[in-house]
């Protein structure tokens, strides 16, 4: 089988959790809706495109490595937005600001401070997707690519690979740091030859059979409504000889 590997490092970046009120919690790494997301970016596709964005939620297998789990860090955020109305839409941010009734929303919000993370993706069964084609994109993206929020841009590029492997866990066994990714983890303590865990798609096949499960609101509905559903998730981590 093929699977598609790639590095996302950023110096700091943000893994949504449900958002409620003024508090802005991350995850402790990305969920799929966020990855498949960054993938649309890359190969240009738009927001409001829902049928784009459906067969890549449906053609995909995903799953994620934790190689440097990074640090908290907590953001008071103060930002000015217009109040909704119908029918009104702004195309940037300085016509969001020109508009004359303008609001303060106060959040806190939490990032991941130099945490790095291998993801794989792959084609499930029937499923015609390209993955040289997606591969090209990540080395040379239609859109700018951040992680999660538009001010945390990518640390490194993300290095895509097309990797030939019996199972995700053996492709993530061959997928090794180049020296420039090498660099970045040694400089945030992390050897960069250490197995941290594994989450991927609770149906994935060829996966360990000792694994926790957990549920995630991260597999997206709809993108232009902002709409995610619940995804069940599997961990597991790797000991000697298992990937």
């Amino acid at each position: 089988m093929q699977f598609l590997l790639f590095t996302l490092y950023a110096p700091m970046g943000s893994f949504g959790e449900i958002a409620v009120g003024e508090r802005r919690m991350s995850w402790a790494r990305p969920g799929r809706s966020a990855v498949l997301g960054l993938v649309a970016a890359a190969q240009g596709i738009e927001r409001t495109d829902e049928a784009a964005h459906r067969e890549l939620e449906a053609g995909l297998y995903y799953a994620v490595r934790t190689d440097a789990p990074g640090r908290p860090l907590m953001d008071y955020h103060t930002a000015q937005t217009p109040k909704a109305r119908r029918g009104r839409t702004f195309a940037t941010r300085r016509q969001e600001l020109e508009a004359d009734d303008l609001n303060t929303v106060l959040s806190s919000r939490e990032w991941r401070a130099d945490a790095c993370f291998t993801v794989a993706l792959w084609p499930r069964l029937g499923e015609a997707v390209d993955l040289n084609e997606m591969a090209g994109a990540l080395r040379h993206p239609r859109f700018t690519l951040y992680v999660g929020r538009k001010s945390a841009p990518l640390g490194l590029p993300l290095n895509p690979e097309i990797i030939d492997a019996e199972t995700f866990m053996a492709a993530f066994h061959a997928r090794q740091p180049n020296d420039e990714e090498r660099k970045v983890l040694q400089s945030i303590h992390v050897d960069g030859t250490s197995r941290g865990e594994i989450a991927f798609d609770h149906d994935a096949p060829g996966a360990p059979t000792s694994v926790r499960i957990e549920r995630r609101r991260d597999a997206a509905l709809s993108r232009a409504r902002w709409q995610f559903t619940d995804r069940l998730e599997a961990i597991v981590m790797p000991e000697s000889g298992q990937e």
